[in-house]
């Protein structure tokens, strides 16, 4: 008779042979690597006040630094700049040079309001009408010009009559509005394309206008008192001018000429045929 041996006997019970070393469980994974910040973990002074820099070399990075240029000329200097210091200066222009009372003045500023309740047919236009291709670039400049020259007739002619003054200040405001429309859709389609980068895009924007705003409040009242009310206008053709060379610097893709591509679609069913 065969002797039975204890430790296949162990294991037909489901208990380790006392002489084998147990089974030690598997070492749980190592923790993964924290994702790199933008900024240094540690806070001094001197990170604080480069964070804003890098902030804005990400957004060079990651949309064209074009676009960011453009985000600062309107919406800083065109928008922000010329709507506070157009508010104050006109004030004055309309007290001092036309000599029209502050009655008639309230009426008249209502009619600044025109271009900015046409902004839903500056956006249609710009989204319908592209010019030789594009469909910002050349709005851009139609705005710069239509801003500078009236700026310029309001700055260097004398004795204009109310009917023409109040003409060319609705000029300077209908060029603002038109330039806010246009990179209000530029900001829209990067919005699409980049989702992560829309709130940045915003901040950025508001940052720009709040800025804008601040420096024409606090240097009008200089200007006035030194240039006068007639010659503080003129101050107000460089940011519309500034918008004529954002038009031929700004980045866009072409678009396609709507006629080729129906002709390229009818020569593809001709083909079929």
């Amino acid at each position: 008779m065969e002797e039975e041996n204890p430790s296949e006997t162990l294991q037909l019970i489901g208990k380790p042979p006392p002489n084998q070393p147990k089974k030690q469980p598997p070492s749980p994974p190592p923790p993964p690597h924290p994702p790199p910040t933008l900024y240094p973990t540690k806070t001094t002074p001197f990170t604080l006040l480069i964070q804003p820099f890098q902030w804005l070399q990400m957004l060079c990075k990651q949309l064209n630094p074009t676009f960011i240029l453009g985000i600062a000329l309107v919406y800083g200097l065109s928008q922000g700049f010329s709507n506070s210091f157009f508010k104050v200066v006109t004030d004055f222009y309309w007290k001092d040079v036309q000599k029209v009372q502050p009655s008639v003045v309230q009426l008249y500023i209502g009619f600044y309001y025109i271009p900015w309740i046409m902004k839903p047919v500056w956006g249609l236009l710009t989204d319908v009408f592209p010019v030789m291709g594009y469909r910002r670039r050349p709005y851009f400049v139609a705005a710069g010009v239509i801003g500078t020259a009236s700026a310029a007739v309001v700055a260097i002619s004398g004795n204009l009559p109310v009917a023409v003054a109040l003409s060319c200040l609705i000029g300077i405001t209908a060029g603002v509005a038109i330039a806010d429309v246009t990179i209000d859709a530029c900001i829209a389609r990067n919005s699409i394309e980049i989702r992560s980068l829309a709130a940045d895009m915003q901040s950025f924007s508001g940052f720009c206008s709040s800025a804008g705003a601040l420096l024409g409040y606090s240097t009008s009242g200089f200007f006035v008192h030194h240039l006068g009310a007639q010659g503080a206008l003129g101050i107000l053709v460089a940011p519309p001018a500034m918008l004529v060379v954002l038009g031929f610097v700004i980045y866009e893709s072409r678009a396609p000429n709507l006629a080729s591509n129906n002709k390229r679609k009818v020569d593809a069913k001709a083909e079929r045929f």
